[in-house]
């Protein structure tokens, strides 16, 4: 990233991670964006495509962050925005559902476990933000 801000978006159907989130980051700068529903979430990255997400695991459904992380990452006009997965469950926990699903594989860039540390996700968001995939 240059001198532009980065706009961060979070997925998560808990809105004190909202709150949590954003106290870690905004001070340092981001612009952050909440979405307590994948479907808000998409509508939103449709629009105006973050620099970053942050895609809770388990919303609606046990996978839904699981399948919205996939169609990111499938989708051409969105394949370039980093995912940082955050979850309740352990990385190999998330590897593991995602195969059940018939996934190959977790389409995540980075993944932190909850409770979120904040210096994790801002160095997860920093790195992020600086390694974003090119169009």
């Amino acid at each position: 990233m240059s001198d532009q801000v980065a706009r961060v978006y979070l997925i998560d159907d808990d809105a004190d991670m909202h709150h949590a989130v954003r106290l870690m980051l905004e001070p340092r700068g981001y612009e952050v964006k909440c979405f307590l529903t994948g479907s808000s979430g998409l509508e939103a990255i449709r629009r105006q495509p973050p620099d970053v997400l942050l895609l809770d695991i388990m919303l609606g459904s046990p996978v839904e962050g699981i399948e919205l992380g996939n169609r990111l990452a499938c989708d051409p006009q969105t394949s370039n925005i980093p995912i940082v997965m955050i979850s309740s469950l352990s990385r190999a926990a998330a590897e593991d559902l995602a195969r059940q699903i018939g996934l190959e594989r977790l389409a995540a860039d980075e993944f932190l476990e909850k409770p979120l540390a904040p210096d994790a996700v801002v160095e997860a968001v920093a790195s992020a933000a600086a390694h974003r995939k090119a169009t």
